[in-house]
């Protein structure tokens, strides 16, 4: 680096000359910078106090919205400590031998959600009771919510206390609050182990129908990876994102393709690879959350890519495989066939469309959130025999492997629909 060669003074050759004039101008410095602020204080004054349309405007964008998403983050800030240090020397009590599985899912309790846990857990314990299914044998609901909900009684639940309060009602981005959930569940288990009751842990989503027990996990204690489902959506490498992504996957832990395209459902992870992921898919939630360029890009997805970069820092292996090979999930319309997967996933709306475009039959998870069908959970409609001139939404023909997929999982859910408690007394 150059170096300025140091300057002396003109005035008589000698730098105690400068003294004075030195002292002199800082003085009026001083004067002058009281004068100039006390100046601008006084305007900005009265402006605030003549409704000064520019400084409305600007304290107007410091919205109720952000100050809670801040308080949220300062929140998660100071749980994280804790959490962190307990999740991360989880493990080494827990069951770590065999290919049992003990499954997970998260919700804020929503009529939406519920209505879609109340169909996913009955066709669960459908499943349980089909030849390997004794390898399911633990199922818990992680509920990020204020107070107990209706199905407290009716599917296994353990509450954890919400980063945003107002989730209970509405808010915008309630899955933000799942690591955190995840979290406080693990450390809890802590102190009462027997709240994991086996090896590997599944988590997924609560639009999920099963189909069939999944296939006999690797044993535990073998290196072979773990799995996970790729995402199409999810794209670490998209030069658009690459900015954000270095945000949380900086040049030094190596390439972003490094980065699994996954999200954490549905995962399957060894205990102890839980407790190495949770915190930093933890602190990465909160990261984005809080930071404008990273919540914009990333999306309603935005969590997903907070755990797939999690796992890439702890060097967690995952098996990503695609439908029809995926053991995990098929995801009808856009999968027409199971495969080996052991659940689908209605992520998407089915719409059958004759040649006009007019619609003969939908099928839309969105469409299913009033309150009522919490404790009231109506059957869906089944499809019409088939019609080889039928196309979907986007133009695609509806295949008869992919109208037999669908009949197949309305079934599953019909019937499981049928056998849910009925309405009675349960925890508002």
């Amino acid at each position: 680096m150059k170096h300025r060669p140091r300057r002396t003074s003109s005035i008589g050759g000698s730098n105690t000359q400068l003294v004075p004039w030195i002292a002199l101008g800082f003085s009026g410095g001083l004067l002058l910078g009281y004068l100039f602020l006390g100046t601008i204080e006084a305007v900005v004054s009265s402006r605030l106090h003549t409704g000064d349309n520019t400084i409305a405007q600007q304290a107007a964008e410091n919205t109720v919205v952000e100050v809670e998403k801040r308080e949220e983050v300062q929140k998660l800030s100071a749980q994280q400590s804790s959490h962190a240090q307990a999740v991360r020397s989880s493990g080494s009590q827990f069951p770590d031998k065999g290919t049992e599985i003990h499954t997970l899912c998260t919700s804020n309790g929503s009529p939406y959600l519920n209505f879609q846990t109340r169909i996913m857990h009955g066709t669960y314990k459908q499943v349980q009771a089909l030849p390997g299914g004794e390898r399911l044998v633990g199922f818990t609901r992680i509920l990020h919510r204020t107070k107990p909900d209706v199905l407290v009684d009716e599917v296994p639940t353990w509450r954890a206390d919400p980063l945003t309060p107002q989730c209970d009602e509405w808010c915008e981005f309630p899955v933000s609050d799942r690591p955190n959930a995840v979290a406080q569940w693990m450390a809890a288990a802590e102190n009462h182990p027997d709240m994991i009751k086996a090896p590997w842990l599944l988590m997924i989503e609560t639009d999920y129908v099963w189909l069939k027990p999944p296939l006999a996990p690797p044993a535990e204690d073998t290196r072979a990876p773990s799995w996970a489902f790729p995402f199409g959506y999810i794209v670490p490498t998209d030069p658009g994102i690459t900015g954000v992504m270095r945000k949380m996957f900086p040049e030094d832990r190596g390439p972003i393709s490094r980065v699994p395209g996954s999200g954490p459902a549905p995962v399957m992870l060894r205990v102890h690879e839980w407790a190495k992921v949770i915190p930093d898919w933890e602190r990465l939630t909160a990261h984005i959350e809080a930071d404008k360029e990273s919540k914009e890009k990333l999306g309603w997805v935005r969590e997903m890519y907070a755990f797939s970069v999690a796992v890439a820092l702890q060097n967690v292996k995952l098996e990503l495989l695609l439908p029809p090979k995926s053991p995990l999930i098929s995801q009808p319309p856009s999968d027409t066939v199971p495969g080996a997967a052991s659940m689908l996933h209605y992520t998407w709306g089915t719409m059958f469309l004759e040649s006009n475009d007019s619609k003969t039959w939908e099928f839309d998870k969105r469409t299913f959130t009033d309150k009522s069908i919490e404790t009231e959970t109506p059957n869906i409609p089944m499809p019409p025999p088939f019609q080889p001139r039928w196309h979907l939404h986007n133009k695609l023909p509806v295949t008869p492997e992919l109208h037999k997929t669908l009949v197949m999982m309305l079934t599953h859910m019909n019937d499981a629909i049928d056998l849910l408690p009925k309405p009675s007394s349960r925890v508002s």
